[in-house]
């Protein structure tokens, strides 16, 4: 079923399925009007047993069929998937100058905790919350700005650091691209440039490779100390006696 199809007017005399739809649901909603039932998806169900709740919740959607019932001065739900209560109780909770906790708010408007604990399964219920938490914050978004352009005039250093990060003018995370066994190679010329003992280069050359490798310096076996014994010549002068 095309949903854009309740949006437009028909050419065709000829009643389509989108339009048998939309005003099965119209008049069971003007029905249940006049019995003095607010509007609600269940209500409308009630109303006719051929509908479905898929049914109602496609037309519920349609700026056609709220323009009509606005029209009728048919009050509903904004959430077809909500009750009055429900909406009433988001609108509540979420309001920026509540302090109070779901529960405390749903005995203070005579909602049991049975009754929240049910709707907090919900998932229709539980997106609706997640959705208006985020639509609310999003409020506060130009105020937040406005608070972080004052701090940043009055020369607030942290202010400062912090709009930086955010646009990306600086980054205290970011890490310079550094290539570390090329660096350990350019030691390894210096240090044999100036060590002179051909063994300690052997044993320095053997440890900075384990370091370019990944490994600890100290996975580097030495190379075994010479055996030999140098002897230095002495000359010794001897003195003859008279």
């Amino acid at each position: 079923m095309d949903i854009s199809k309740f949006e437009t007017r028909l050419e065709s005399d000829k009643k389509t399925k989108e339009q048998a739809l939309f005003e099965r649901v119209l008049a069971a909603a003007i029905a249940a009007d006049r019995q003095g039932l607010f509007l609600e998806v269940q209500v409308i169900l009630d109303q006719d047993a051929e509908l479905n709740k898929e049914q109602v919740e496609l037309v519920w959607q349609s700026s056609k069929l709220q323009r009509a019932l606005a029209d009728r001065g048919i009050k509903t739900t904004a959430n077809p998937n909500l009750t009055l209560r429900q909406e009433n109780f988001l609108q509540a909770y979420l309001n920026p100058m509540n302090l109070l906790t779901p529960q405390v708010l749903a005995k203070r408007m005579k909602i049991s905790l049975n009754e929240i604990d049910g709707w907090m399964r919900q998932k229709e219920f539980a997106a609706a919350m997640v959705a208006k938490s985020e639509d609310n914050l999003k409020k506060y978004l130009p105020m937040a700005d406005a608070a972080l352009g004052q701090l940043v005039q009055q020369g607030d250093m942290k202010a400062i650091t912090f709009i930086n990060q955010m646009t990306g003018r600086f980054d205290p995370n970011a890490k310079q691209n550094l290539d570390v066994p090329a660096l350990l190679m350019q030691v390894q010329d210096i240090i044999l440039r100036h060590v002179l003992d051909p063994a300690v280069k052997r044993n320095i050359a053997r440890e900075l490779i384990a370091l370019a490798s990944g490994q600890s310096q100290f996975a580097a076996l030495p190379e075994p100390a010479s055996n030999s014994v140098e002897l230095s010549a002495e000359t010794i002068t001897v003195i003859p006696e008279d």
